[in-house]
């Protein structure tokens, strides 16, 4: 369940960079890469603070 939960908020996190990205006037291409290294950020460090707090 915590992995879901990591995924889910690396899915808002990417979804959200792309969007405020593309409104900010990026490429394509530059607005994929912020998605993808928000959505490796937030998934990690979700991952990481349910590790510390036992969820896992």
């Amino acid at each position: 369940m915590a992995l879901i939960i990591a995924i889910l908020c690396g899915l808002v996190a990417a979804l959200t960079a792309f969007t405020l990205s593309r409104a900010l006037e990026a490429t394509g291409l530059q607005a994929i890469a912020y998605a993808g290294v928000s959505f490796l950020g937030i998934a990690a460090f979700t991952k990481a603070v349910q590790e510390k707090l036992g969820l896992l």
